[in-house]
């Protein structure tokens, strides 16, 4: 049986990407594929294999953008900062400083944040965004949205946390945490890890990195582990290891 139109999500990691696809109703199934590779030709390669609806004008696509594609800083709270226009310079001042990124090549954008407290930055590579909606135009697949993973996962589950604790997203190769104080989100750490690493030692390199140390954990992981919240999406629970 075919359908009309199926919502795709993609994830693009360092080890390669990982695909869920499923018709825009409740109760569907939800096709999953994940293929190993340069990450790029990977997309490309489950892109050639994701079912398409009757009508692919209406199929939409969402790409979460994991480690090592996107950079994270926590920026201070700046009093003398009042425009949008201002926190942007900042924000692309402080990644090219602290960083090297140069804003040319990079996308910078920032998080909304509550008045006086810290906001979170991220940085992904215009080349590889410019690549992406190429690719997916090539298919005549319409990409809605390109997310970063770490903020895609915190919206998914802010509501779940508890006011003071670490959320901690397990990929492949990489561990990317948001610590979270009295409801606010204060400080973001990403580094990566060793294929088999135990994630108890992962997350004191972490906090070591950060100079935090969260009373509460939350991890979102593919498939479950220890303080487990659930999967870095939906759809993608046990695709990818």
């Amino acid at each position: 049986m075919s359908f009309p139109f199926i919502e795709h999500v993609v994830w693009l990691h360092s080890a390669g990407a990982a695909w869920a696809a499923r018709p825009r109703w409740r109760g569907a199934n939800v096709w999953r594929a994940r293929q190993a590779g340069e990450p790029l030709s990977a997309c490309a390669d489950l892109l050639e294999q994701a079912p398409r609806g009757r009508m692919r004008f209406l199929d939409r696509a969402t790409m979460l953008l994991g480690f090592p594609h996107v950079h994270y800083l926590m920026l201070p709270w700046q009093t003398g900062l009042y425009s949008a226009s201002d926190w942007q310079g900042f924000a692309e001042a402080t990644f090219s400083q602290q960083t090297g990124l140069d804003p040319e090549q990079w996308q910078v954008r920032l998080a909304n944040g509550a008045f006086g407290h810290e906001r979170l930055a991220v940085a992904t590579a215009r080349d590889l965004l410019q690549d992406l909606r190429d690719l997916f135009k090539l298919r005549q697949l319409p990409l809605v949205t390109c997310t970063p993973l770490l903020t895609a996962v915190a919206q998914q589950y802010w509501r779940q946390l508890p006011a003071d604790c670490v959320l901690a997203i397990r990929e492949a190769e990489s561990l990317s945490c948001l610590y979270r104080h009295q409801g606010v989100a204060d400080q973001v750490c990403v580094m990566p890890t060793q294929p088999g690493s135990a994630l108890s030692d992962n997350l004191f390199a972490a906090d070591l990195l950060a100079q935090r140390h969260a009373p509460a954990i939350r991890i979102t992981a593919n498939s479950p582990t220890e303080h487990w919240l659930g999967p870095l999406h939906p759809w993608l629970e046990e695709a990818c290891p």
